[in-house]
Formats: C-alpha cells, sequence, structure tokens
C-alpha cells in the first residue's frame, strides 16, 4: 500500500521474533532474526503461534489458544459453481484424514448433490486456532500494557481483519474503543485458560459450535470441576445442576429429588455431578425448579453460592487509598467505616469499565471490593493502570480466600439472629452496611447486609476453613423457616424483575450511568476528579440518546411460545427504537420480563435525545423469533407483592430512585 509506505510502514517477511521486552511492565522493544527494534507498542497476531510468542516475553502473556484441524475440500472445476477457494498452502498443511472427512462429506452430497459427480482433486486439512469460548481474542494483555493480542479468528480472520485491525488501532491511539470489545478483550481469561491439558480438552468441543445454532445458557462439557468454594460437595449432594463462570462451578437450579431416585452409587465419594442445560428455545426444563426457588428468596429463606464473586482487598496506610477510589470512581467512597457504596469505574467516555461495590472495612486505609465474577481479571488491570506510582496504594485478589453464601427473603435476619451475639436490628445493622459477625462457633465472618438482587438478606464473605461450619449452622437453624437452596437462574429472575443491571449483561464499556438510571450515583460535586467526569457532564448537559428500561409481556404464553433471551427487537408505535439485554421470567409478574435500550432515531437512523415523555409515550412490542408481543414499558423498579413486606425492601429502588430529569 503505496499510502502506507510514503508513512514510514516497512513489512519484512521471514523474520522470526525471538524476544519481547518490557521495562515496569510496559513494552519497549522486540528482538528479531533480523536486529532489534525499539517500539512503544507491540501486537501479537500470529494465529495459532500467538500462544507461544506470549511465552516470548517475562512476564509470559497467557494467549489461551490451541490448534486444531480444519478441512475443506478441492475439486476438479464444477460447471456455473464459482472456483473460488482458499488456497492449499502445502507449508502449513497437516496430513489428510479421509475417514475423519467422511462423515462430513456424507452430509455435504446431502445437501449438495452435485458433488456427487465431481471429480475430487485435494483434501486440505490445515490448522486453524481456537479460544476456550469459540471468541476472538482482542485488546491489550493483563501482565504488560501496550502489548496487544489479536488472534484466535477461527477461520475467519480474513473477513475479520479489518474490523479487529480498526479495534486494535483504536486501543493504541486512543486508549479505548468506540465499540464494547468486553466479549472479545483477553482480559475474559484466568491463567487457568491457558493450562495447555484444559486447553487440549476444550477445543475437541469448541469448533461445533462456530456454525452451530447455540440454545440459550449454554454450557460448556470440557475443562469442569477446576474451581469449586468448599461447599462444592454439599451443594452436589443437595442436588445443585452446574453452570460453570470463570472456571467456577456455580449451581444454575437444584433437584432435591434427583439424589434420592438415582442411583445411590457415589463418583469419587461424590453424589453425581449434573452440568445445567436447556435445550430448547421454549419453556426450560428446570422452570418448576427455578419457580420454588424464587418462591424461597421471596416469602422464606433461599441460600446461595456467591462465592464465584470477585473479591478485591484495596489498602494504603493512610488516606491515599481513597483519594485512589474517588478519582477511580464516579460515585463518593468517602463513606462512614462499616458503610457500602455501589459504584462505577468508568472510562473517559463515561462508560462503565467496572460496576462493584466497595466495603469500607477501616477508617482509612481498607476497602473491599466486590465486583461481578467475570471482571476478576478485567477490573484488577483496570485498577493497576490507575493505582499511584509511588506504591502508596495496593491491591490483593482474595477471590479464593473467601466463601460467600447468601441469604436471602423476610425471615433471614430471624435466622441469622439465633447464630450470632450481635444486634442485627435495622437501627444497629442497616441495609447497605457491613459489619464482622461471629456465627455459630466461627469468627471473622464479613457480613453485607445486601444481596445484589434488590431482596431482603445477607451476604457472608467467610474464611474458607470456616465455610463448612457455617454452611451446616445455616442449613440446620434454617429448617424451621423453609431454607432451600436456590442458584444463579433463580438470582437472575429476581434482579431481572427487580429490575436491577449487571455489568456485562446489561451494562458494558458504552453504557453510562445516566442511560441506565444511575445518574444519582454519580457525585459532580464531590470535590474531588474522577475519569469520565467531563463525558458525564457533557451527557447531563445535552441529554442522553438511549434510556434503560423495563419491559414486561403483556401475551406471551411462557407454555407454548418461543421465549425471549436477549437481543430481541423493541419497537414503540411499529418502530425499531432499540434491543434487549437480559430477560427472565417474571414470577410475580407471572409474566416474562425484558430489560434493554431504548432510543429515539429520527427518519435517518440517527439517535436523538431521549427524555422521559418519549419513553413512557406510545406502545411498545417485542420481537420473538418473528412475532410481535405487546409490552408495558416501566422507568422505574416496581414494588412487588409480598406476604412480608418490609421498608428496606420496598425502599429500595435499583433503577432511578428519583424521576428522570435534565
Amino acid at each position: 500500500n503505496k499510502v502506507l509506505f510514503c508513512a514510514g510502514v516497512r513489512v519484512y517477511e521471514n523474520c522470526a521474533v525471538h524476544q519481547v521486552h518490557n521495562k515496569d511492565c510496559k513494552v519497549t522493544g522486540v528482538d528479531t532474526s533480523r536486529g532489534s527494534i525499539e517500539c512503544n507498542f507491540f501486537v501479537n497476531c500470529a494465529g495459532f503461534w500467538a500462544r507461544q510468542v506470549g511465552k516470548m516475553s517475562e512476564p509470559f502473556v497467557k494467549v489461551p489458544l490451541h490448534a486444531v484441524e480444519h478441512y475443506y475440500l478441492h475439486t476438479k472445476p464444477i460447471a456455473g459453481l464459482d472456483p473460488m477457494t482458499p488456497d492449499c498452502s502445502t507449508s502449513r498443511l497437516l496430513p489428510e484424514d479421509w475417514d475423519h472427512f467422511h462423515v462430513l462429506l456424507e452430509q455435504m452430497l446431502l445437501r449438495v448433490p452435485v458433488l456427487g459427480s465431481a471429480t475430487l482433486d485435494q483434501l486440505c486439512n490445515g490448522p486453524e486456532a481456537f479460544s476456550p469460548d469459540c471468541k476472538w481474542i482482542v485488546g491489550e494483555s493483563p501482565e504488560i500494557q501496550n502489548y496487544f493480542v489479536a488472534a484466535g479468528m477461527k477461520t475467519v480472520g480474513i473477513s475479520a481483519a479489518g474490523g479487529v485491525g480498526k479495534a486494535t488501532a483504536d486501543l493504541i491511539v486512543n486508549g479505548c474503543s468506540p465499540y464494547d470489545l468486553h466479549e472479545l478483550d483477553i482480559s475474559r481469561f484466568l491463567g487457568l485458560h491457558n493450562n495447555r491439558k484444559f486447553l487440549r480438552d476444550r477445543v475437541r468441543e469448541v469448533p461445533g459450535m462456530h456454525y452451530g445454532l447455540i440454545y440459550p445458557f449454554h454450557e460448556f462439557e470440557t475443562g469442569r470441576n477446576i474451581r469449586m468454594s468448599p461447599i462444592y460437595p454439599k451443594l452436589r449432594a443437595a442436588g445443585a445442576v452446574f453452570g460453570q463462570v470463570m472456571g467456577y462451578e456455580r449451581p444454575s437450579w437444584f433437584d432435591p429429588k434427583f439424589n434420592e431416585v438415582s442411583d445411590t452409587r457415589l463418583d469419587n465419594g461424590y453424589h453425581p455431578y449434573r452440568i445445567a442445560y436447556t435445550k430448547t428455545f421454549g419453556q426450560p426444563p428446570w422452570f418448576d425448579y427455578v419457580k420454588d426457588e424464587y418462591s424461597a428468596c421471596r416469602e422464606a429463606i433461599g441460600l446461595s453460592d456467591y462465592s464465584s464473586f470477585t473479591k478485591i482487598d484495596i489498602l494504603s496506610k493512610g488516606h491515599e487509598v481513597v483519594d485512589c477510589l474517588q478519582y477511580l470512581c464516579s460515585n463518593d467512597v468517602d463513606i462512614p467505616l462499616g458503610g457500602i457504596i455501589h459504584t462505577g469505574m468508568q472510562n473517559k467516555l463515561g462508560g462503565y469499565e467496572n460496576d462493584c461495590s466497595l466495603v469500607r472495612i477501616a477508617e482509612n486505609h481498607s476497602y473491599m471490593m466486590i465486583a461481578p465474577t467475570i471482571q476478576q481479571t478485567r477490573c484488577k488491570v483496570w485498577i493497576q493502570k490507575h493505582l499511584p506510582a509511588d506504591g502508596s496504594v495496593t491491591l490483593s485478589d482474595v477471590t479464593s480466600m473467601y466463601t460467600a453464601i447468601c441469604i436471602m427473603g423476610p425471615f433471614t435476619r430471624n435466622l441469622l439472629s439465633e447464630l450470632t451475639d450481635t444486634d442485627l436490628s435495622p437501627r444497629s445493622f442497616p441495609f447497605f452496611t457491613f459489619k464482622e459477625l461471629d456465627v455459630g462457633l466461627a469468627n471473622g465472618i464479613r457480613a453485607m447486609n445486601l444481596t445484589h438482587t434488590g431482596e431482603l438478606g445477607y451476604v457472608l464473605y467467610i474464611p474458607n476453613e470456616l465455610a463448612l461450619h457455617v454452611y451446616t449452622q445455616l442449613i440446620e437453624a434454617g429448617k424451621k423457616y423453609g431454607i432451600r437452596h436456590a442458584g444463579y437462574y433463580a438470582m437472575r429472575a429476581i434482579r431481572v424483575e427487580r429490575f436491577y443491571a449487571f455489568w456485562g449483561q446489561d451494562l458494558d464499556t458504552t453504557t453510562t450511568p445516566l442511560e441506565c438510571g444511575r445518574s444519582w450515583r454519580v457525585k459532580f460535586d464531590k470535590g474531588k476528579h474522577f475519569i469520565g467526569q467531563e463525558a458525564l457532564e457533557k451527557q447531563r448537559s445535552e441529554g442522553v440518546k438511549r434510556m434503560y428500561v423495563q419491559l414486561v409481556l403483556n401475551d406471551h404464553d411462557p407454555e407454548f411460545d418461543v421465549w425471549p433471551c436477549g437481543n430481541e427487537p423493541i419497537y414503540k408505535d411499529g418502530q425499531y427504537v432499540g434491543l434487549t439485554t437480559t430477560t427472565a421470567y417474571g414470577f410475580t409478574f407471572k409474566k416474562q420480563v425484558c430489560l434493554g435500550f431504548v432510543k429515539n432515531l429520527d427518519s435517518e437512523g440517527q439517535a436523538q435525545e431521549v427524555t422521559t415523555e418519549f419513553v413512557l409515550s406510545g406502545n411498545y412490542e417485542v420481537d420473538i423469533a418473528g412475532v410481535r408481543y405487546s409490552a408495558k414499558v416501566n422507568l422505574h423498579s416496581p414494588n412487588l407483592h409480598t406476604q412480608y413486606p418490609d421498608k428496606e425492601r420496598g425502599a429500595y429502588l435499583a433503577t432511578r430512585e428519583e424521576q428522570v430529569a435534565r
């Protein structure tokens, strides 16, 4: 390209990379077979060699990729068929395996009968790189700043090159991308995902997803039982059916009678292990189990394992940690000792890099941060980038040190009061505060008066060696209150019905607090500048271009109709206005509930300001698999009926504490 050449770009072929150098974890240069190059940025786009190139630095950059066999068949020319097919480069070919390919060939002949009379030329077997979740790997590495990765294109590298190149260039030049890339970002992985045995196991399953029609809540069957909480055996014995997130086994739902009627033989001392499944686009097989768990969480007591949540302690000797977090967070984190604050960490465009709860453990020098499970690598890297250079603030990832048990429901205060001497009355231990408790015979339990769903209850952060004792005490004492295990799907149903947004599902790096109804959690007047403040002030002045809403479907039959599962088109007065984000069946509403964003698009498709009046006027529909269902729109967290109303539960609103206003 003449333009690039004139700009000084040079391309050197047959030039091997030997070492990528860094100083203070920032790229400084590269050693190659043709000499050394000083540089400020490095992009690892080495395809299925990217993992190997990642090892050419200290520290290693973990690029979890594994090559698999990828077949394509060349024939002699066929009349009327475009002959353009991939070139068979002999330098990258693996041996032919007709027995392996025969299954595919049989299906090809069914779909393309003309191939039956074609003359075969060559079967090409070339390696292609796949990641553990069948998605591309893009972004800045967690280990070394200015070291970028663009790999794992899974056979579509040529068609993906333009977009991936543009996104990578944006990150290098501007420090961020105008597009949300969190699902592709390399920081979605942990070190375990780069384990060679794990990758070899997982990629036997991954390529089939590339063109597959994937059901909602898909679960991998390989690479399981890696991260487990200390109460995992108890949950398994209680009938847990497990999902996996960041390698962590997390109950999706419970089938309490399964172990009673199944084979009594144990698998290595455990009850049978079951992986969560849906395998339908309609009413899922777990519907009745989740309904009972939901009911326990709202009308009795539900117990859930929150151990996978990201947990980070942020420390300093003096007030430095407060100043650091005030810069990182859009809310005012200078709260009293024992307080909990829900805050976003925005990027310079105002979008959410992290959505978390901060617990003030000590007056000047200690906070505990609770963040989404998928943020374990990502949020840690974001914070580390913005720590003071003098080392006065440090952070420690304590995710694996604590087991987190959530008890949720109207009788949780009664239950916990039986197991501790601490006064749990609302006056002594109000909503959104923290205390360190003794529970049973265990001490040092970090108790939070919140549930991350808007329901009553507590999350207990328990040192791992005490977890089984505390769990047993809760189960035994909770029997009289009708305690029941509850999985992730029940938590999801509650938070969607309560209009409670989650990062990575409703919020992302392009979503601002003003768009999603959390403007009251942004403290422009806290006296400390924070990242993204200018962008949010500009948006506050000009108005938002999209608004977070809850849509309750009116005429959807959950037993016979296709269920929504996210990314369904939203229509207002017959015109497209946005997409849903997360969805769930609302067991109190007895209707499907969709969360999503609404835009005001002009005749040319350009987004205009969205006002409260615009959103609340008109008739809404949600398109599910080509069928439009009428819907009622909500802008505020609804008050859900319960047999046991409580002032704290009724007062807490996850979305829009106040009316939206300019």
